[in-house]
């Protein structure tokens, strides 16, 4: 049982997923010069923890790009959908999908990942092996949005985060790419700040859990005075998540902390990108108007099977209820070896 009287330090790797982020807001609004000042506050609600590396690039670049393209209001709030079916591109009712139990749901997903036998013996020498199904919409201002083509990706990340990891998404633009430690001194890289052994380091109690989570989104930067506590903690704990394999105790701490935390509701039915139904935990972005976060879990299992971003307005060819990201988990295990199947 981890020691629960202090939390560790803010180890997560520095500023890759904000300077990805601020590097694509400045490429959608091609600012002029004497408008930096008023933009750079406004790129700052785009900011989110920066736990997320090259791992995860790919697919929260195109991610970004819609969350600026949805920004704004068409001043309706009347579900909306296509033939009224859920499908891994479209959620019907997307204004009029959800309900209350967040709490409940989550203790039970909770109790469940308490008894999970995730992680099992793991040695130091292995790797966490994660396939799963992706996909993100290409859209921006001015551009068409089309419909994403669904791919495989596969990651393989050291157990101790000592180890470069591997990733494997052809249909990403990136194939046999070597997953490096972030290389400022002294501090992990998304390999190791997301390693089995750094995640059973995390508190293991919901009241400390919920106060590291929210410690991760303060940069300490005056800047950041208008970040949304609430809204980072949701979103870290999606990075956490969704390549990585959690172990029981932690797990459990980090779902009833997100009972904890504001604004979360269900989402009784949501797909992943592979088709599959579940009942999804959600959140609606605070910085990104227009966008609603959601990870997504068996109704029988309760385990974790997917997650999405869905467009809550229309607005620049957008249509409410669109899908602007999805995930599926396929797979999710330890091998011997980098590079090595199941």
């Amino acid at each position: 049982m981890n020691d629960n009287t202090s939390l560790p330090e803010k180890d997560l790797p520095p500023g890759r997923h904000r300077h990805l982020k601020e590097h694509l807001m400045r490429e959608i609004r091609h600012t002029p010069a004497g408008d930096e000042g008023r933009s750079a506050a406004r790129r700052r609600k785009w900011l989110r923890p920066a736990v997320a590396g090259p791992a995860l690039a790919g697919a929260l670049a195109l991610a970004v790009v819609a969350g600026f393209a949805v920004t704004g209001s068409d001043g309706s709030a009347a579900p909306v959908g296509k033939d009224g079916k859920a499908t891994y591109a479209f959620a019907p009712r997307v204004n009029g999908d959800t309900t209350g139990g967040a709490a409940g749901l989550l203790d039970r997903i909770a109790t469940v990942a308490a008894r999970s036998p995730a992680g099992g013996t793991v040695r130091d020498d292995q790797f966490v092996y994660i396939r799963s199904r992706v996909a993100a919409a290409t859209v921006g201002e001015g551009i068409e949005t089309k419909p994403a083509a669904l791919h495989g990706r596969e990651v393989w990340m050291s157990v101790d985060g000592t180890r470069p990891g591997l990733l494997r998404e052809p249909g990403g633009g990136l194939d046999n790419e070597e997953l490096e430690r972030d290389p400022a001194p002294g501090r992990p890289g998304y390999e190791e700040s997301t390693s089995y052994r750094h995640l059973q380091t995390l508190p293991t109690t919901t009241d400390a859990m919920l106060k590291w989570l929210r410690s991760q989104g303060d940069s300490g930067d005056s800047e950041d005075s208008d970040r949304n506590a609430d809204q980072d903690a949701f979103v870290l704990v999606g990075d956490l998540l969704r390549e990585s394999l959690m172990p029981p105790e932690t797990g459990a701490a980090l779902f009833r902390a997100v009972a904890r935390i504001g604004g979360v509701v269900v989402v009784p039915d949501a797909v992943n990108a592979a088709g599959r139904h579940g009942v999804a935990v959600a959140r609606y972005d605070a910085y990104n108007d227009g966008v609603r976060d959601e990870l997504i879990f068996d109704r029988k299992t309760l385990e974790l099977i997917g997650s999405r971003s869905v467009a809550t307005k229309a607005k620049d060819g957008i249509e409410a209820g669109q899908v602007l990201s999805t995930s599926a988990v396929l797979e999710r295990t330890v091998v011997d070896a980098k590079g090595r199947r199941p």
